[in-house]
């Protein structure tokens, strides 16, 4: 961990209003835009973000609490919501500035936490570009695996491969650590 990170507690809640131009800032281009909010607009704004709102559910910040400070470095939801059925998770994004160094793996691990813990459901999907390696390589890591995979085309006009992942309750609680 960073030291940006070693002195700070990593934790999570449900977003608020006040968040929200926090998380606009994450995308630093059209291109990761698209890869994080693929129906946003460049630039991203606050009235995109909560214009899902109202399609999305439980909407999360993971945040770094340090010298008496609380700061939003990711956000996620669930794209889709089956009650008792399924979810996908959607969103995941992360502060530019503190990728790669396991919030990402905490905010999905939260996610997946909540969707088989507190809402009892059977399975768990998500959909990751081919490009973002990072997050397949981290979703695959977590126990998700491959199911489909669909042709996107990007903005800009360029193929793009998107995979389906999916993970089901049996698996990650057989993969989940055992608390002490």
């Amino acid at each position: 961990m960073s030291s940006a990170l070693s002195h700070a507690v990593l934790s999570h809640r449900p977003l608020a209003d006040t968040d929200i131009p926090t998380i606009c800032g994450f995308p630093r281009d059209a291109e990761e835009l698209y890869f994080l909010f693929p129906r946003a607009v460049w630039p991203l704004t606050p009235d995109q973000v909560r214009a899902t709102l109202g399609i999305r559910r439980d909407p999360t910040v993971a945040t770094l609490i340090g010298d008496g400070r609380e700061r939003v470095v990711g956000y996620a939801n669930y794209a889709t919501f089956e009650d008792g059925r399924t979810a996908s998770i959607g969103n995941v994004s992360v502060d530019p500035g503190l990728r790669r160094r396991g919030i990402a793996e905490y905010l999905v691990r939260t996610m997946i936490d909540r969707a088989f813990d507190h809402h009892h459901l059977s399975e768990l999907t998500l959909y990751c570009f081919s490009t973002n390696t990072p997050a397949l390589l981290l979703y695959a890591k977590l126990g998700m695996v491959p199911i489909a995979l669909e042709t996107r085309v990007t903005p800009w006009g360029e193929p793009i491969a998107l995979f389906k992942l999916r993970m089901d309750r049996a698996g990650w609680c057989s993969a989940a650590p055992i608390a002490a």
